[in-house]
Formats: structure tokens, sequence, C-alpha cells
């Protein structure tokens, strides 16, 4: 067993103890002081005084005066609890010297109580009113009550009683709430040692308590773990795979070269084409890698989104002008003030603009569209080229895809460069091709900064 539970257990036990020492010692007391008062008064209250009071009760009821007298005076020889008729000028009905005190206390009971049995209230048939009671006599000591032993258990017994089940709540409680923790524990140490598979059990996660929701978030760290080592493992796969090919070729060319002298000039221009493919795939590595870091590590920032936008666009204006592609974007008057990382959502966008740029034909025009609502930025860029498949339409952010244009002049990382910038600002990127034609990108930004 762990330490924790053994705290769990001391205290629950501790604070069960005091709680039922206290309330129990409090319930002995009582029941003892209630029976030390019952014993003192001048009345004999229980079994059997109720039982004589009742037979005369009955008597007189059906026999009136004579036959409760003859009742009073056959009982003075037996063995029962004697029983004191009183009217009400404190008279005893065989003349029998009583305690005025008695009367009062016994008037006092019956009428505290109203359903006492030992001390009954009649009236004859004559009318007069008659008090019945068995009072506290050297006649009647055998009589005394008799209720303490049943009526009030001992105080080992309750003590016994309530060590017993604190031992027994505070395992169950200390078991309830260790139980979860052992299991993380061993997940946890399950993780540790490189089983990223590890899920806590779906029993802890029906409590619906602070530790249900703690392997809940246990069950999310682990599936963005396993996720993000299968994406760098793929990754790995990918970037191997792309670097295979150019190095590949760049042998063949160096032994051509080496066999046949005359094909040097061809050989050397291959490798600085190979070279340069390479080049260009670790340059958008390393911007896909610091993306990831300034994702990380960068604050959000104030800045106009629209300002942003004009630059992108100038920028790629300046390349579109070579293939005589127009880019149509129409910003609206107002400033956009947006928070979040500029340059991220610059390279996304650029990004997306380029590959529009280089896919769309000659003379063509490129689509910039900016739409706000009071939860959310959508920006829309729609080229006019030949689109994709549409099975392929989530496979363009991946790594390394192409399509089936292979071009040279892509390393296949641009949209997945855009697509890690926008989800950095918990945003959505998607593809769609266009009714009339062409590829449309839409891109959503939560709506964080309302615009002034």
């Amino acid at each position: 067993m762990s330490r924790l539970f053994w705290k769990f257990f001391f205290a629950f036990l501790t604070a069960l103890l005091l709680v039922s020492i206290g309330l129990g010692s409090s319930i002995w007391l009582n029941q003892s002081a209630k029976l030390d008062a019952i014993n003192e008064l001048p009345v004999k209250l229980g079994r059997d005084p109720a039982a004589v009071v009742s037979v005369a009760t009955n008597l007189a009821d059906y026999g009136g005066r004579d036959t409760l007298k003859q009742y009073l005076t056959d009982q003075v020889s037996g063995e029962e609890p004697l029983v004191y008729a009183v009217d009400a000028e404190g008279n005893e009905l065989l003349g029998r010297q009583t305690d005025p005190e008695t009367h009062a206390t016994a008037r006092e009971l019956i009428q505290e109580y109203q359903r006492i049995r030992s001390i009954r209230e009649i009236v004859l048939d004559d009318g007069d009113p008659i008090l019945l009671f068995v009072p506290r006599t050297a006649e009647n000591a055998a009589f005394d009550f008799k209720g303490k032993k049943t009526v009030t258990p001992p105080l080992w017994l309750l003590a016994s009683i309530s060590l017993l089940v604190s031992l027994l709540f505070s395992g169950l409680l200390a078991w309830y709430f260790t139980r979860p923790i052992r299991e993380l524990r061993q997940a946890f140490s399950a993780v540790a040692a490189g089983d990223l598979q590890t899920r806590v059990s779906a029993g802890m996660q029906s409590r619906h308590d602070e530790l249900a929701d703690l392997g809940q978030s246990f069950n999310q760290m682990t599936e963005q773990l396993s996720q993000l080592v299968n994406a760098q493992q793929q990754l790995l796969h990918d970037v191997s795979h792309e670097l295979r090919s150019p190095l590949a070729r760049m042998q063949a060319a160096i032994g051509i070269a080496q066999q046949r002298p005359e094909k040097i000039p061809e050989s050397l221009a291959r490798v600085e084409h190979e070279s340069v493919r390479i080049d260009m795939l670790i340059g958008d590595l390393l911007k896909l890698s610091r993306l990831e870091s300034l994702s990380q590590t960068q604050s959000p920032q104030r800045f106009n989104l629209l300002d942003l936008l004009q630059q992108v666009v100038i920028d790629a204006r300046f390349e579109a002008e070579r293939k005589q592609v127009q880019i149509d974007f129409q910003p609206p008057p107002d400033s956009l003030i947006y928070q979040g990382q500029p340059e991220l959502l610059h390279r996304a966008v650029e990004n997306v603009l380029r590959n529009a740029v280089s896919f769309t034909p000659d003379n063509s025009t490129i689509y910039l569209t900016v739409a706000q609502s009071a939860q959310q930025l959508t920006i829309t860029i729609r080229d006019q080229g030949p689109g994709v498949r549409e099975n392929a339409l989530d496979e363009i952010f991946t790594p390394f895809y192409r399509g089936t244009s292979q071009r040279d002049d892509s390393t296949g990382l641009g949209l997945t460069i855009a697509s890690r910038a926008v989800a950095a600002h918990q945003g959505t990127i998607t593809a769609e091709n266009h009714p009339d034609g062409g590829l449309s990108v839409t891109i959503q930004l939560p709506r964080n900064q309302k615009s002034p």
C-alpha cells in the first residue's frame, strides 16, 4: 500500500473516531441522565407499574368505584406494585397516606407525556376524577425501573462499534481515493518506459470527479504525445525519402562524368540543379522547424491584418509578373486589428498565394478576399488552375505532397507550413475545387480582437 493510502486512512479514521466517540458519549450520558432522573422521581415508571395501572383503569371503567376499591384492597396482600387512587382533593381511595408532591409530579408527567401508561387520570361513574399511579414506596422497592440495561448500552460497546465502523469506512474511503492515483502512477511509468499507447481505464473516467478529469487530461496528453512522435517519425521518413532521390541523381551524374568526360558539363549542371533542390528542401525544413518554435515562444501581438495582407500581395505580384497573372485584392476600407503572431500569418498567406501563382495559368487572375464576422475572420485565395483531385484535398497540407505535377521547384512543404501557422492560431485551413474552375483555399481564424 502506498504512503498516500495510509495518510488518507489515518486522517479519515481519526475524524470518524472523534465524531463517533463524541456522539456516542453524548448519547450515553444523555440516556444515563434521563434514567437517573426517572429513578429519582417519586412516581414509579416502567412496564410493571404500567400493567397494574392499566388493569385498575379497566376495572374502574367497567365496575365503578367499588370494583376499583376491591382491586386496590386485594393488591395490598399481593406481589404486584401497589396502585394508588387519589381524587381531586388529594384523598386516597383506601385512605392511605400519600405525599402531595407525588400527586403534583404525577399530574405534571401526564400533562407533559400525554400517552404515558404508568399514570392514568380517569373519571368514575359518579363523576369523581381519579388519578391512578404507583408511588415510590418501600412496598414497591422491588419494582424499580428496569430499562437501564436495554435503553443505554455500555460505553465500551459504543466505543467498539465506533472503532469497527471507523476502520471499515476509513479503509474504503482511502482505497476509493488512492486506487485511481495508483492507476495513474502505473500509467505514467508505462509512458516513461516508451509505451505511448497507455490510457487510463474507462472505469476511472466514470467517477465524475477531479481525479476523473486528471485521467482524461492524461489520456489527452498521451494522445498528443503519440501523434507528435508519429509525426516526427513520418517526417524523418519523408525527409530521408526526399533527399534520397536528388542524392541518387547526383551520384549518377558524377558516375557519368567519370566514365564519359565529354558529359562533364552536363553532369555538373545536373549536380548543381540537384544541390539547389536539396538546399530548397533544407530551407523549407528549417522554416517548418522555426515556425513550430515561434508558435511556442512568441507572445501574441496586436497588428493590422489588412496591412499584412497588402504587403503579401505586393510581394506576390512581383513574382506573378513573369506569368502575366493578376492578383485581385480589394481590402475593406477600415483597418482590421487582430491579435496573434504576424510572422506566422504572413508565412501562411504567402505560401498559399505563391502556390496559387505557381499553378494558375498565364494571363489569369487570382482572387483574394477577406470577410469578417463577430466570431471569425475568413481569408479566401482562389486561382484558375487545374484544381486537385477530390480525394486529395486533405492531403495537400501534409508534408512533401506535390500531387501529380511533381514540380522541381517545389518541396511540398509550402501548404504544410501554412497549415501549421494557422493551427497555431486555433484556426482552420481547407481547400476545395471551385465550381468555375481552380482551387479555393480558405483560412478561418477565431475573432479574438474586435475592430476599433
